[in-house]
């Protein structure tokens, strides 16, 4: 009897649960309510970011939230509140891990995340890498793939990103979408 004590080991934990993808850290996790079949809804934030944005989603269903409804970014506690509030409204089923895109996917979605982005003013509208958190769920490349995707189409859509100096005393480059062409 005392040897079958010692002979029980847990159930390994399932990876799913602690899945993270990369390029993000998860600081929360929800569960909805369908049992074994549940969606998981997470709440993260990029992983090199150091402005204390967060951003929630949903694994089973397309739900992503990184702005409030004044356009501000996420806190966590604001992020908590929006993940387990869809969590108890969701239904849908736990679609698995998913895949992550290949690179020209990865792309498409830095370049559709740029068009959101796009001015509608005279002024062009300076792109920050927190822009592409709501995205990283889907996107799963770290700040080094959307700085290369970003240069790439700079380098062959210069009507439209623009790649200039970082202000000065500072290194690197900043990225400008450029508002759409006045129409004739």
């Amino acid at each position: 009897m005392l040897s079958s004590l010692f002979a029980r080991r847990p159930d390994a934990q399932d990876p799913a649960l602690f899945w993270t993808p990369p390029g993000t850290t998860v600081v929360q996790r929800y569960r909805n309510t369908l049992g074994p079949l549940e969606g998981a809804v997470v709440v993260y934030t990029s992983a090199s970011d150091r402005s204390s944005s967060y951003a929630a989603a949903c694994l089973g269903c397309t739900y992503r939230a990184a702005r409030n409804d004044r356009r501000v970014r996420l806190s966590e506690t604001e992020a908590a509140d929006l993940a387990n509030a869809h969590a108890a409204h969701c239904r849908a089923i736990n679609r698995g891990l998913p895949a992550i895109p290949n690179d020209d996917d990865a792309a498409q979605i830095v370049r559709n995340r740029l068009r959101s982005l796009r001015p509608y003013g005279p002024s062009p509208h300076q792109v920050h890498l927190t822009d592409f958190l709501e995205d990283r769920v889907d996107l799963q490349r770290d700040d080094d793939f959307v700085k290369q995707a970003m240069f790439e189409i700079a380098r062959t859509e210069g009507d439209f990103l623009k790649a200039a100096p970082a202000y000065s005393g500072s290194t690197g480059t900043r990225f400008l979408v450029q508002p759409p062409p006045p129409r004739n």
